[in-house]
């Protein structure tokens, strides 16, 4: 289970590199990763391993195995016993359980060993009828060799480990370094938690953030952030027993299949470096590309931090996010944000209503046949499908026209949201139509735009606070190391190293 070591911290003032962290604190040497929980978890999984599995549970002290299994594969499941018939329970330990058990797989019969404290022999039967209650975890592998039947309300997790102390456990077709943990979730379904060493996770979980290709610093200033922002979350998922999840929700992390040896280096090369706003760990939030400028934490996720404050990027990113265009029909808004607008009915327009300090969308007017409602920060982007708030709006019936000043100097001049008045203060120009006038006629022409139909023309991509990836990029390939970009987008921070000591 989970394992700490002391941390002395001592305050050393940051000049080039790094300082050496010193005092009293508890940090985890493991991490503990939410892979299948909540509506997530299911009530089968597939397991392998080269070496073989070794079933555990905890007994208040220490991990002992409950069983060993050869198999190159495991089916894992909730069941309970309604699906099986007691043969014996007359067995003074394992090995006699397993001896008889044996004898009874080589017959035919699909067998398991019941461990509740004590040990019997199950026959698994074809025809039940089952609860679907769960209250057993059931482990049977792929040769005749009995199987495993341990009690869910001994409310101690069952832990798979290999047989090999370096050995990687697959589940459901996904390798993971270090251990699994089931329990039981809701109903007859389980969830599995991978635990394992602070460094290892991170060795999944910045190749998922970051290109591994790219330059060195960039993967060190990487590997920093999501070693501080890990350090700072750990009690996000407290009441479901983990740490952190592997989704977006949190830092996206993809086990041993997603490692990289340029990754593992930079982990590996900055090894217990955090980053610390008045000697605390710092929310190290960072997105793919700021557009040109980050953004204040106030204005996205509420919390005011003064570490966490718009600033420019050094260098152009230049990435496939720093100029997009995107087109959106009234329809298409109405349907993407009816999941949590119910009551406006069919959206007939929108507006910008507030843009943050940094020129972000920070409220977004939709106004519909029934009401209105505003969507604000994160709401924006998420619900209509978009980059980044970091945009601005045009309507799809957008048209230009050619102004001529003699002599053919012409000027294009964009009518959006625009009329045109005469000198007696009559409007010429209405929605979908342009009014020409020439020396000697006039004419109206009608717009070819999309009269219900708006264009989000935008900057960047992500919720813009904290490090931006693609500018970190541009800072590495202009000679700044990883110390460099930490301290450019977390403003007045320090980098140091923690200390092990055990």
């Amino acid at each position: 289970m989970r394992k700490y070591f002391l941390l002395y911290l001592c305050f050393i003032a940051l000049i080039i590199t790094p300082a050496t962290v010193q005092s009293a604190e508890l940090f985890p040497a493991e991490v503990r990763v939410g892979l299948y929980y909540d509506s997530s978890a299911r009530n089968l999984y597939q397991l392998t391993s080269d070496n073989g599995f070794n079933v555990m549970i905890n007994n208040g002290q220490e991990n002992f195995t409950v069983m060993t299994f050869s198999d190159k594969l495991l089916k894992v499941y909730s069941t309970d016993l309604n699906a099986f018939s007691l043969i014996s329970n007359d067995f003074k330990d394992k090995q006699g359980a397993l001896e008889y058990a044996s004898k009874l797989e080589q017959d035919g019969v699909e067998t398991y060993l019941l461990f509740d404290g004590s040990w019997s022999v199950l026959a698994k039967t074809n025809e039940h009828k089952s609860s679907n209650s769960g209250t057993f975890l059931a482990v049977k592998g792929d040769t005749k060799l009995p199987g495993l039947l341990i009690p869910f309300k001994l409310q101690k997790p069952v832990i798979f480990t290999s047989t090999s102390p370096e050995g990687l456990i697959a589940i459901e077709g996904r390798r993971y370094r270090g251990m699994l943990e089931m329990t039981q979730a809701h109903g007859s379904n389980i969830q599995v938690v991978n635990e394992l060493g602070l460094q290892e996770y991170l060795y999944g979980v910045v190749p998922k953030e970051i290109t591994p290709s790219w330059h060195e610093e960039v993967l060190k200033a990487q590997a920093v952030a999501a070693r501080t922002y890990t350090i700072v979350n750990l009690s996000k998922w407290e009441k479901y027993g983990f740490d952190v999840g592997a989704g977006t929700g949190d830092q996206v992390y993809g086990g041993y299949d997603a490692e990289h040896l340029r990754t593992n280096k930079a982990v590996d090369e900055t090894a217990g470096q955090i980053i610390l706003y008045n000697d605390k760990p710092i929310m190290a939030f960072y997105h793919a590309d700021s557009g040109g400028r980050t953004e204040t934490c106030e204005d996205v996720f509420s919390a005011d931090l003064p570490y966490l404050q718009p600033v420019d990027d050094i260098f152009y990113a230049n990435s496939p996010h720093s100029q997009w265009e995107t087109t959106l029909t009234l329809k298409d808004i109405s349907n993407r944000a009816s999941s949590v607008l119910r009551n406006i009915g069919e959206i007939r327009q929108i507006s910008i209503v507030e843009r943050s300090q940094a020129g972000r969308v920070k409220k977004l007017l939709l106004k519909g046949s029934q009401g209105e409602a505003v969507l604000e920060k994160s709401q924006i982007r998420n619900i209509l499908g978009l980059k980044s708030n970091y945009f601005d709006i045009l309507g799809g019936n957008a048209i230009s026209v050619v102004a001529v000043f003699g002599e053919n100097i012409k000027e294009n001049i964009q009518l959006e949201s625009k009329s045109v008045i005469t000198g007696q203060g009559q409007t010429i120009f209405s929605r979908g139509e342009a009014f020409i006038l020439a020396a000697d006629t006039s004419k109206i022409i009608k717009s070819q735009g999309l009269e219900d139909a708006y264009t989000f023309r935008g900057l960047g991509y992500g919720h813009g606070v904290g490090m931006s990836q693609w500018g970190a990029k541009a800072m590495a390939e202009n000679g700044y190391n990883y110390v460099d970009i930490l301290l450019h987008y977390y403003k007045n921070t320090q980098i140091k190293t923690l200390a092990e000591n055990f």
